[in-house]
């Protein structure tokens, strides 16, 4: 879904903006015929004033994301990068705009955050069902995700998959090059084809088999309770029903605490492909105080191609979940808070 990583500002006088403008139109009266990413680009450079490269992918998750990149001489504008959705091939002007606004002001722009929620829901309804090939890997290296979604399946999830409702398909996510920095997502769960991931970095001996089994338990609740609209038409994928039972989790505390304690080190490992050494057994490795048999020998090479460096600001239209003030609910402690949007932001 849409991600947006950084704000354009847009200084110009009226008489440049109506100059634009006119030029804009005259791109949007072609608009009949299929949009490429050359015209995508045309339309996007004149509207932000910057230079812009489009690039369309086939990611369903993620429709829309924007990279800033940095400027190649002092003074001149950054570059953006705006990778989206094939879908987007058949924008109408008025989404065409959406886009543009989004990219500008995020969250400040309701109407265009409106306008790209009922566009991207419904083109993907209109889609086929993901029909692509995809191999399951429960077991990994040092974890096996089977026995740990039975035990679920006889214990806090025993009546969710009953009848029509089929348990999702289960794997390790692919294992590459990770560019994360400050934000990590260790399970994604995909609707279309009903399949959950779990970041490779936690297939390591020195992660607990109890806090995989509480992440895919996290995931397998989105299955259980799907995303709804809101009556201020935003997305709420973690809903009043999800937050109580993650919270009867038997672990919930106990996970909890064990992200926020070892957090950087999880990121630390993902993006430079090291083994990862909990945070309580650092002074320990430093001295030379393990055994052998001990250390961690495996090395992981980060996160699935699914996830995001930019986890911190979710400026994403169609996936933002409402606060717990909003909902009427308790605030949790601040740093718990941020630790749970930071690690499960869908």
């Amino acid at each position: 879904m849409p991600r947006n990583e950084k704000s354009v500002p847009r200084k110009e006088g009226a008489g440049q903006h109506e100059e634009r403008a006119a030029e804009i139109s005259g791109l949007d009266a072609t608009a009949g015929a299929p949009l490429t990413p050359e015209r995508w680009q045309d339309l996007l450079t004149l509207e932000l004033a910057c230079p812009v490269t489009v690039v369309y992918t086939r990611a369903r998750r993620m429709p829309i994301q924007v990279k800033r990149m940095s400027a190649s001489r002092r003074g001149t504008p950054g570059r953006l990068e705006v990778r989206m959705h094939s879908m987007f091939s058949g924008a109408p002007p008025d989404v065409h705009r959406a886009v543009a606004s989004w990219i500008r002001a995020g969250r400040r722009a309701p109407r265009a955050c409106a306008a790209l929620d009922d566009f991207i829901a419904a083109r993907l309804e209109s889609l086929p069902a993901d029909r692509s090939p995809s191999r399951s890997r429960p077991r990994g290296v040092h974890h096996d995700l089977e026995p740990l979604a039975k035990s679920l399946l006889d214990n806090e999830l025993a009546h969710d998959f009953e009848g029509e409702k089929a348990l999702p398909a289960i794997t390790w996510g692919r294992r590459g090059a990770s560019r994360t920095r400050s934000s990590l997502r260790l399970g994604s769960y995909d609707p279309d084809p009903k399949l959950v991931r779990i970041h490779p970095v936690l297939d390591q001996a020195t992660v607990p088999a109890w806090f995989v089994r509480f992440v895919l338990f996290h995931e397998l609740l989105h299955a259980v309770h799907p995303p709804k609209k809101s009556t201020g038409n935003r997305w709420i994928h973690h809903g009043p029903q999800f937050r109580r039972r993650e919270r009867a989790y038997v672990d919930y505390s106990r996970a909890i605490a064990w992200e926020e304690r070892n957090l950087t080190a999880l990121i630390h490992a993902a993006r430079r492909g090291v083994p990862f050494v909990p945070r309580a057994d650092k002074a320990a490795h430093r001295d030379g105080k393990l055994p052998c048999n001990e250390r961690p020998t495996q090395c992981y090479d980060g996160p699935t191609q699914r996830d995001d460096h930019s986890a911190l600001r979710d400026d994403n239209p169609a996936q933002r979940d409402e606060t717990p003030k909003q909902r009427g609910e308790p605030t949790a402690p601040r740093a718990r808070t941020l630790l749970q949007r930071l690690l499960f932001p869908f």
